[in-house]
């Protein structure tokens, strides 16, 4: 039996698409912001084959490499050493969910499994598939008439979904620990809301485990 058809078997499992109508780590290094609370643990994708080239994603989908399969094994084995997670989301986006997938290869887990497009990674419209250094990121990071004709999602479109994805996750359990699987921007978009840091600060590796303590009682 595949890994997946043995995730998909467990007992008392459940899988939700979280539907809003929304704008349509190489190094085994972690993040610590202990406060309090809720245990936020975010898990990038493993390496993909875009990744692997250089060639921007978005959300477009793309099969993760060999390499980005053992960085996701991996990342289960660390899970389950060091922790009791209590429920999961992920972003439908396959990659995110091909990780995941191998995470519990190594962690089998009988929780909710929620699916949420507010994960999704950020939308770059027509520089999607391009090379990375082909794209000047401090003009796709700007709000003017050429990013908007290009498709291209604003910092702030990002910053409103992922400020609700936050809020959501207030009305869980404030002691319970929760692993998000995502993507590059979309967790440094999550990190910049709980540290306070700058985009341009952070750094988010493929597969690399980042934990947060996060206090919502305040």
């Amino acid at each position: 039996m595949s890994c997946f058809a043995y995730y998909n078997s467990l007992k008392g499992i459940g899988i939700v698409l979280l539907k809003y109508d929304i704008f349509s780590l190489k190094a085994k290094r972690k993040l610590y912001c202990i406060i309090s609370g809720m245990r936020l643990i975010l898990i990038r994708h493993g390496e993909t084959e875009e990744n692997a080239n250089h060639i921007v994603s978005g959300i477009d989908e793309s099969k993760l490499t060999k390499k980005g399969i053992s960085q996701a094994k991996k990342a289960g084995e660390e899970l389950k050493e060091k922790y009791k997670i209590d429920m999961i989301f992920c972003s439908p986006l396959k990659r995110c969910v091909d990780t995941l997938e191998n995470i519990l290869c190594e962690y089998p887990f009988e929780g909710q499994i929620f699916m949420s497009k507010l994960i999704e990674e950020r939308d770059f419209g027509e520089y999607t598939g391009m090379e990375n250094v082909l794209i000047n990121w401090d003009d796709i990071n700007k709000i003017n008439k050429i990013n908007r004709e290009m498709e291209v999602e604003s910092l702030p479109e990002l910053e409103k979904r992922i400020n609700l994805f936050l809020e959501d996750l207030k009305l869980e359990d404030e002691n319970s620990t929760v692993l998000v699987v995502s993507h590059d921007w979309a967790i440094k978009m999550m990190v910049s809301k709980i540290t306070g840091k700058d985009l341009d600060e952070i750094k988010v590796d493929n597969a690399s485990i980042n934990e947060f303590e996060i206090d919502y009682s305040k």
